[in-house]
Formats: C-alpha cells, structure tokens, sequence
C-alpha cells in the first residue's frame, strides 16, 4: 500500500535571465530573446512521505534555496507541477512578510496573520514565540537591530510555533549558538511526532543524518543522486567515488578486523586487526565507536583521544583492543577504524592511510543488547563524605 504524499515534484526546471540595464528594457518590451538565461533547476522530481522530512545536500549554487522557494510558491517553475497537500511554514520566508522596521512582535503578528491565524491564536503564539526565541525586551525592538542570532531565533520561533503539516527549511539550523540550536532540534522532533513532513535544505550534512531517512544530492541544479541519507552524504562529502581518499602505499589493513558483531551492554568487548606496513613510517590506529539513527541523529559514543602506535618498520602487525565492560547503551553502533600517520606539516594534523568506516560504506556493525531505558554501567568509585 503506497504511502500518503506530503509533497510532489515532477520535472520541475527554473531559469532566470542575466539582465544588465539595457537588457532589462528589452525583456520589459519583449525583444528578450537574446537575452542570457541561468538554469538554476533542471528537470527535479521527487515525492515527500507524509511524515517524513527530506534532505537536500548541495554546494553554494547548486540550486537548494531555489528549489525550496519553488516548493513554497515564491518562484513559478518554467516547467513541471509542484504540489504540496498540507499548511505549510518555511523559513525561506525570512523578510518577505514586512519591512525591517518592524518589531519583532510585529513581525511574528504579520507572520501568522498572513497564514491564517485569529486575533486570538496569534495572542496565544506571540507568547510562544516570545518564550521560544529568549529576545526578552529586544522582542518590542526593530528587526533591523537584531543581530544575525537575534534574527535566526526570531525567524525559527515564528515559523514554528504552529504544528503545520509541512515545514521548508533553509540553512535554519546553522546559526545560533548551541543551546538555541539544540532547542531547535526539540522542536522539530515534536513536530515531525505531531506528524509533520517537509524538506530540509543546508550544507550541515550531520543535520540531513539527523533529521532525514532518506536526501538528494542537488548538483547545477541536477538531482545527481537520490537515496538514503547516510548515503546521500557519502555522495556529498566524496563525489561519485563516494568514499574518502586516502594516502595510499605507506599502511593497509590486511583483513576485515574481527569482533563478535552482537554483544550484551556491560561486557567485555575485543577487536582484533591485522595491519600491513609497507613503507617505514610512523603508523597509529584511531578507534570509535558511533551511532548512526536516520532520522534521529549521529553521535559518537566512544573515541580513542589519540592514535595508539601500531608500528614503524615494513612488516604485518597484529592489533587487539578491548574495552572492559563496555558502556553502550541498547542498540545498533557503527566501529570506525583507521590507520593514520603524522602530517609533517601539520602537527595537528594526522594522514589517514586506511580505514573502515560508515562515511566510507565499509563500517563495521555492533548491535548491543540489553533491556532498553535500564541505563548502563560505568567504572565509577563511591564514597559517602560526611
């Protein structure tokens, strides 16, 4: 049975002309045809689930805010049908609704009149909004006082204070600090639990993997892949290799590493490697172990603080690492390993030689078992003082 469709794009494409000012006049009496034309988007098409939220990877230029704008009903498409079944709120809005001059009570007031709320439901989610964005007095100020963290709050409140059926979201979540940007990760989750789809559109791939099952990666306004998030970002970050490059002919591992690939929270755990050195070279291992939920986030539950030396001369090194009563919580985790060695430019810096890993679509998998919401152990001492 196919699922109910929030939002749908069918061969949507959008151009804009290069105009200069005589241009500009010939457009306005027709004799545009010489006129020199930007494709911005090119035959576009996917469906959004209702209920799930799709993310959009792209360079600077590659088309994303179009797109959104698009969907949203700022732009018209040259070609193609965009169709969205639901209320929607987009933070593409951002200054569309009013002039600077505005206060931010005044603003978020026209924001919400202009999507059809009462007198009393916008006295109601003016105090939200208020709460939300923590401007105390500076809510009754100009917009165009605010700084550019006072503006994202502002904008971010507004645009979801309501429970709406679809959210358009550009680059929302890359500015603010960090407690505003993880209260705004709340409030997308109530909202996507209150049964809300949309689109997500930003550079921040750890954003997509949060929030997104499954991404497009938008290239010159292409869809140049279209799939799974932890995929899509793959795509993103390495290209059509989709898998990192590393300095090749120094270090290799030899083998898959073996580990048991299930495992009780608060047993003992151990991995064994083997790896081949193949020029002298100062070798190290870096381990962590992360996390990887769709729609629900990225997260690194253990990480070596450093690389542990595995060797310096040619020849094949056995490597075993074990974590004691190991404290992961139930669930499925991904096993990062890679070989580094120092950057003799860079002191900081380490050159990764080889590697498994999630990004690169050869992590290892580790599912820990375990009673769910019983917490897990952690070496710890106890002591009553007093």
């Amino acid at each position: 049975m196919s699922r109910a469709v929030a939002i749908t794009c069918q061969g949507v494409s959008k151009s804009f002309a290069l105009v200069d000012g005589g241009s500009a006049w010939r457009l306005a009496f027709g004799l545009g045809r010489d006129v020199p034309h930007f494709t911005a988007l090119e035959g576009v098409s996917f469906d959004v689930p209702k209920g799930e939220f799709l993310g959009v990877l792209g360079r600077n230029g590659a088309g994303k805010s179009t797109l959104l704008r698009v969907i949203g009903g700022v732009y018209a498409p040259d070609t193609g049908r965009v169709a969205v079944h639901g209320a929607m709120s987009g933070l593409y809005e951002l200054g569309l609704v009013g002039n600077p001059e505005l206060t931010g009570r005044q603003y978020a007031d026209r924001l919400l009149t202009v999507h059809g709320f009462s007198p009393s439901e916008r006295a109601a989610m003016i105090s939200d909004i208020h709460d939300f964005s923590e401007l105390g007095d500076r809510f009754e100020d100009p917009v165009l006082t605010y700084s550019a963290g006072m503006s994202a709050r502002l904008y971010f409140s507004t645009a979801t204070a309501g429970q709406y059926e679809v959210y358009l979201l550009d680059e929302v979540l890359a500015v603010g600090d960090q407690h505003f940007q993880s209260k705004c990760w709340r409030r997308l989750r109530e909202r996507v639990s209150g049964g809300a789809s949309g689109v997500l559109v930003t550079h921040d791939w750890s954003a997509i993997v949060r929030l997104c099952e499954t991404a497009h990666v938008l290239d010159r306004g292409k869809v140049v892949f279209s799939g799974p998030a932890e995929r899509a970002v793959r795509r993103y970050l390495y290209g059509e290799q989709a898998k990192s490059t590393y300095r090749d002919g120094i270090a290799r591992f030899a083998g898959a590493p073996v580990y048991p690939r299930t495992i009780m929270t608060g047993a003992d755990f151990r991995l064994e490697a083997e790896v081949e050195i193949l020029t002298r070279a100062e070798v190290g291992m870096v381990v962590a172990v992360e996390r990887l939920q769709p729609a629900y986030g990225w997260e690194t539950g253990l990480m070596t603080r450093r690389h542990t030396p595995v060797g310096e001369d040619p020849g094949r090194y056995a490597i075993g690492v074990d974590i004691p009563a190991l404290p992961l919580a139930p669930g499925s985790y991904q096993i990062s390993l890679h070989l580094v060695m120092p950057d003799p430019h860079n002191s900081v810096v380490k050159i990764v030689l080889d590697g498994f890993s999630w990004l690169d679509g050869n992590g290892l998998g580790l599912d820990v078992e375990g009673m769910e919401g019983r917490g897990f152990s952690l070496p710890a001492k106890w002591k009553v003082i007093g």
